[in-house]
């Protein structure tokens, strides 16, 4: 992380490059697939993770995709949201597969996307959505590559505390409930 923090320090608009989207990424929306043909679990006959707009729908008998992905969901109020995705999977046409191009690392460009907060570029409808063209406009400040990995690699080490923090948190307030439970019926039980 010493390279980080030396750049940061140092950063001077020279060391960025401004970049659209399009010129990062390949983007293209995915293929419908009939919910009939999605299953909540996997199994033999449809061992691959479907996603649509908003995420994880079920899985499916055949992929689109293969590798490491973004995908940004198209349609909806949470469209412009981002997940990550990598190996065998089908992406919905309520998706956008984003895959980084050269130069890109595929974990700070999730980040880079999740702060940008591409709802913004949605269309203001009842059903809003985000076009491919539209978000492929999109300037952003790209750092170096290795500047790139180092901040997905602080970012994830966080992410994955707060996860850790959020899951005992979560263990101490069951604990809590229960002990409150147990207090409540035993004093109120009292002749």
């Amino acid at each position: 992380m010493i390279g980080l923090k030396k750049f940061l320090a140092g950063a001077s608009p020279e060391d960025f490059t401004t970049k659209t989207l399009g010129d990062l990424f390949d983007m293209k929306a995915g293929v419908h697939v009939p919910a009939s043909k999605i299953s909540e679990a996997a199994s033999s006959e449809t061992p691959y993770p479907c996603y649509g707009a908003n995420g994880h729908r079920g899985y499916v008998s055949t992929y689109s995709h293969d590798g490491r992905y973004l995908l940004v969901g198209r349609q909806g109020a949470l469209c412009g949201n981002v997940t990550r995705v990598s190996g065998k999977f089908y992406a919905t046409e309520h998706a956008v597969a984003t895959k980084a191009r050269e130069g890109v690392d595929i974990d700070w460009a999730y980040y880079k996307l999740i702060a940008m907060d591409l709802n913004q570029y949605a269309t203001k409808s009842a059903q809003p959505g985000i076009s491919v063209g539209k978000i492929k406009q999109v300037s952003i400040s790209v750092p170096p590559l290795s500047v790139q990995r180092e901040i997905a690699d602080l970012l994830d080490s966080l992410t994955s505390l707060q996860e850790q923090l959020e899951e005992s948190l979560e263990a101490e307030l069951k604990a809590r409930r229960k002990q409150y439970a147990y207090f409540r019926d035993a004093l109120l039980s009292i002749p």
